[in-house]
């Protein structure tokens, strides 16, 4: 049985004159908040959202669709609070969030929920490997995912406070929610962007590889992030999973050998031609799935455009052309015309347009 143990640290930075972060550790719920908004109405929104996570999770059964339905219902909350004062106009928050899921049945692996609105995030240490869970909702974040800039440059990006999702600014909101398995060893991490704009990933990863208790670590990160500036409040958790997440099966005794079975020919001809179908089924929609970008031709004033496919043919399968746009080869920097002919990939046509509308923006802006 997989169980949870935690430890908590926040702290108002070096600059900031109070705490506008909240958090909840509750086990097995767990939180961080991130408010934003003139006269303290960052607390406020923040404290909003913790408390009344925790208000609606006793006696409920957590799953992701429960959270997805009460960070909704709080994010209405939020909205109507700011409206009825004009201390509290435009004020807002994050959210991440993350609850141990009790198993369907006997048999089934422990799993964690997890939540996000904006760019708190959560963290996985596992096994010596550790990832970025959460996917930021910050105009930063839409930079790196379009190829214009890497993860370092977004850190210490002039605009990467800048949110494009948070609870309280509109009547309606996006969660992003997902369901990931959890073992004993496991070690996830909550945080305020106080800690991730001061603390690179790496120092971040090296600290939750350590084997001291949660709290040591939650400390250590956020005396970590204020020795790098504290520019920001700065609030960490550190859940750790412990305990055993197998489960047991009947033995099977050597009075009692399971029963041989001779295997049908014709059985084992239609297993193996209903795998090659379903084999060659998938090859074909992964052939065919993702959009690249490349160039119409090979003159220097090709246009640049969006192909669907792989960019390098699959058995019979073949990229082909679903738009070219205004832009050429010859308007592009050396490094975008690298990033072309290096067959940049997107999973939508929509998210190639909105790069190459990108490039052109840059473009006007660098004349």
């Amino acid at each position: 049985m997989i169980q949870l143990k935690h430890g908590v640290a926040t702290d108002t930075g070096n600059v900031r004159p109070q705490n506008e972060d909240s958090y909840l550790a509750s086990s097995p719920l767990f939180a961080v908040a991130d408010g934003m908004g003139g006269h303290n109405a960052g607390e406020v929104a923040s404290a909003l959202a913790t408390s009344l996570l925790h208000k609606h999770s006793v006696g409920n059964t957590l799953s992701t669709d429960w959270l997805v339905d009460t960070i909704t219902t709080i994010n209405r909350t939020i909205h109507e609070s700011a409206a009825e004062s004009i201390e509290r106009r435009g004020m807002g928050t994050t959210i991440c969030a993350l609850s141990l899921v009790e198993p369907n049945n006997n048999n089934g692996a422990p799993q964690v929920a997890l939540a996000n609105v904006g760019d708190s995030r959560i963290y996985l240490s596992r096994a010596g490997n550790f990832r970025q869970l959460s996917v930021d909702h910050s105009y930063v974040q839409e930079l790196v995912t379009q190829g214009l800039i890497s993860e370092e440059e977004a850190r210490v990006h002039p605009r990467r406070n800048i949110v494009t999702r948070a609870l309280g600014i509109d009547d309606r909101v996006a969660v992003d929610t997902w369901m990931v398995p959890v073992f004993p060893g496991d070690r996830f991490i909550l945080c305020s962007d106080g800690l991730v704009d001061e603390v690179p990933t790496a120092d971040i990863a090296e600290l939750a590889s350590q084997q001291d208790n949660p709290q040591v670590i939650a400390d250590a990160l956020v005396n970590l992030a204020k020795r790098n500036g504290g520019r920001d409040n700065i609030t960490v958790v550190v859940v750790d999973a412990y305990g055993d997440a197998t489960t047991e099966q009947e033995p099977v005794t050597a009075d009692q050998p399971p029963a041989k079975r001779a295997l049908n020919p014709w059985l084992i001809s239609a297993v193996v031609g209903f795998v090659l179908a379903v084999s060659l089924f998938f090859v074909g929609k992964n052939a065919r799935s993702g959009y690249f970008l490349d160039f119409e031709n090979s003159s220097p004033s090709a246009s640049v455009c969006i192909q669907r496919g792989s960019s390098n043919q699959v058995l019979w399968f073949s990229p082909t052309r679903e738009t070219c746009s205004d832009l050429s080869k010859n308007q592009l920097p050396k490094i975008y015309q690298q990033r072309v002919n290096e067959h940049l990939r997107f999973t939508s046509v929509i998210d190639a347009q909105r790069f190459i509308a990108a490039v052109k923006r840059a473009l006007v802006l660098n004349d």
